[in-house]
């Protein structure tokens, strides 16, 4: 476990890119596949370390049986993918879109694929490139899949990006105080985070880096995914719910925490009370072999039991990886196991209009025999009230 929880600071090595591939490839035979067309920035990302935004120029990754997967690119973008890129690819570029006929980029594409063959594509694919694509298609997302589970790597990369929201946390309980403005924690918070990663990868590449840092104050924390004023003013009591995450490098973590400024409102200190033991209660269930699914549903039959049932509008949890979004899910209807290595954040919440929002995340390993929180921050409520 040492190992694992060992820091890691530099892009990928070949031979872990190569794994990743190679895992891929097993899923193709196990499900029969000649070809598989990766288009989601995200996906091709993970397997070749080249980061790029969707735009009218597509960039396409052709995966066969065996040798090195073909990347179909713009011209003006191959030296590019050249110089990020870190494993072996084969280019076949297009000058332009548009272009004249015989020169488009699907043209190029769709003499990499055989007639008659089967070929997985993504379900995320845009319809465009899927009615270009020759063969027999199959939608299946592989490339999600292997994602799932950690590689050793990818758990020291998401324990060096929890040191930085870790830092970024500790100066938004610093400087939150009744009066400061939403823009002035946004923009000393992020840049400390933006400045730690600079020092840290000086080569980062910032297609691949974010940072967030935010609080929701109780006038509008009920409301978890709404975009605040930038000159919202924090206020004295609470909740004031934290947002802390960052994409380090392509590596997606996150924080947060509900706080009160000053003082606790009467009225806040039950709903805090049921969600710290529905958050108790979910990481006792962490441990490989539980059902994802099984954990929210018994965490929401639990707050539901305490009376806030009406106030639960999310899951208890989602995957982290290299986005802060992804599977796998601690939501009822994911049917499915909790394994080693799985990346996930715990975040049962409990939203109540014209008091507040309550919710604790964390970054949180899934290990042989239970769990590691990899982000760290206060957690108890006598160490979440702010004195002033």
């Amino acid at each position: 476990m040492v190992s694992k929880l060992k820091s890691i600071k530099v892009p990928p090595s070949k031979e872990e890119l190569n794994n990743r591939l190679e895992k891929v490839r097993s899923l193709m035979h196990r499900e029969n596949l000649d070809y598989y067309i990766s288009f989601n920035p995200v996906n091709i990302y993970y397997l070749t370390n080249f980061a790029n935004n969707v735009h009218e120029r597509p960039f396409i990754l052709v995966i066969e049986k065996e040798g090195p997967p073909k990347m179909v690119v713009p011209l003006l973008e191959k030296s590019h993918v050249e110089t990020r890129a870190l494993c072996d690819l084969e280019f076949f570029s297009y000058y332009e879109f548009p272009a004249p006929k015989g020169e488009n980029w699907f043209d190029q594409y769709q003499k990499l694929i055989k007639n008659n063959k089967t070929v997985g594509i993504e379900s995320a694919m845009p319809m465009g490139i899927a009615e270009k694509t020759q063969g027999i298609k199959i939608i299946t997302d592989i490339i999600d899949e292997v994602r799932i589970i950690k590689t050793d790597y990818e758990v020291g990369r998401s324990v060096h990006a929890c040191k930085v929201i870790n830092k970024g946390h500790k100066e938004v309980l610093k400087m939150c105080r009744p009066g400061v403005l939403e823009f002035a924690l946004y923009q000393k918070v992020t840049g400390l985070m933006t400045s730690k990663i600079i020092q840290d990868i000086p080569e980062a590449n910032f297609m691949v880096c974010k940072t967030t840092a935010a609080v929701w104050p109780p006038s509008f924390s009920h409301d978890p995914h709404i975009i605040p004023k930038i000159f919202a003013e924090m206020e004295n009591g609470g909740p004031h719910v934290s947002i802390v995450y960052a994409q380090v490098d392509g590596y997606g973590v996150e924080i947060e925490r509900t706080f009160f400024l000053g003082e606790i409102p009467q009225r806040a200190k039950k709903p805090f009370e049921i969600m710290y033991q529905a958050r108790d209660l979910a990481y006792t269930l962490l441990k490989p072999g539980e059902n994802m699914g099984e954990i929210d549903k018994k965490v929401r039959k639990f707050i539901t039991n305490n009376g806030y049932g009406d106030y639960i509008i999310h899951r208890t949890g989602h995957g982290l990886g290299i986005t802060g979004h992804e599977a796998p899910f601690l939501a009822e209807g994911y049917d499915r196991q909790l394994e080693p290595n799985m990346l996930i954040s715990v975040e049962p919440g409990i939203y109540i209009p014209r008091l507040g929002g309550f919710r604790h995340s964390d970054t949180v390993l899934i290990t042989e025999d239970g769990y590691i929180k990899l982000s760290n921050a206060p957690e108890k409520l006598d160490e979440l009230i702010i004195e002033l």
